[in-house]
């Protein structure tokens, strides 16, 4: 079974159109499969986030193979190999040790999707949770699709089989957690969004 076609996107004319070239390098380097898109703008970097689910599910559609999502602004530090978790229906990074309403608990800047039935009813329940709460009326709080991701997963419509990727997928290049794991990075993210999200 061949490797996940990896796949994202990056809003044109902005920051991460630079950023993505290191994650299109990468996957050249280790002889990764690659659909990268360019998009405009939506209109603000929440809004941008919450066309993460609706565009896996586009691609999964379009592609009929198993997809890894991978943020434009990370890349890959080793070749990757098959998992065992990509029998399941999805996989995404979980921290286990922490509560699940915790705003952490799921890490969606490495999503695996495989191109099943559950896949497919969970990126739709994904996609309609994002939606909800970035059109939420009175919202204050800042949009995370890790958190509509959460949702999605433990709520009782799910049915997808789910499981966790390993931390070295997403590992997050200055997260003190991360840099203290023995765990050797596959995929290492770095975060760009801290510097660009107010201006997009």
């Amino acid at each position: 079974m061949p490797f996940p076609i990896v796949i994202s996107f990056y809003t044109k004319d902005t920051f991460y159109q630079l950023e993505v070239q290191n994650l299109i390098a990468s996957c050249e380097k280790f002889g990764i499969i690659c659909n990268i898109e360019a998009i405009s703008s939506f209109g603000s970097w929440e809004v941008n986030c919450a066309y993460k689910p609706f565009f896996i599910h586009k691609k999964l559609q379009e592609l009929k193979q198993p997809v890894l999502w991978v943020d434009a602004d990370a890349a890959f530090k080793k070749k990757p190999e098959e998992l065992p978790v990509f029998a399941k229906d999805f996989a995404v990074r979980i921290n286990a040790d922490i509560p699940i309403d915790h705003p952490s608990r799921v890490m969606s800047g490495t999503v695996y999707a495989n191109y099943t039935a559950g896949a497919d009813s969970l990126l739709r329940l994904w996609a309609k949770r994002s939606q909800e709460e970035i059109n939420r009326v009175g919202r204050k709080e800042e949009f995370w699709d890790q958190i509509s991701l959460r949702d999605a997963l433990y709520c009782e419509e799910n049915s997808a089989a789910f499981d966790t990727l390993p931390h070295s997928y997403t590992r997050i290049v200055d997260h003190r957690g991360d840099l203290q794991s023995a765990e050797e990075p596959i995929i290492e993210h770095y975060q760009a969004s801290r510097r660009y999200k107010k201006i997009i």
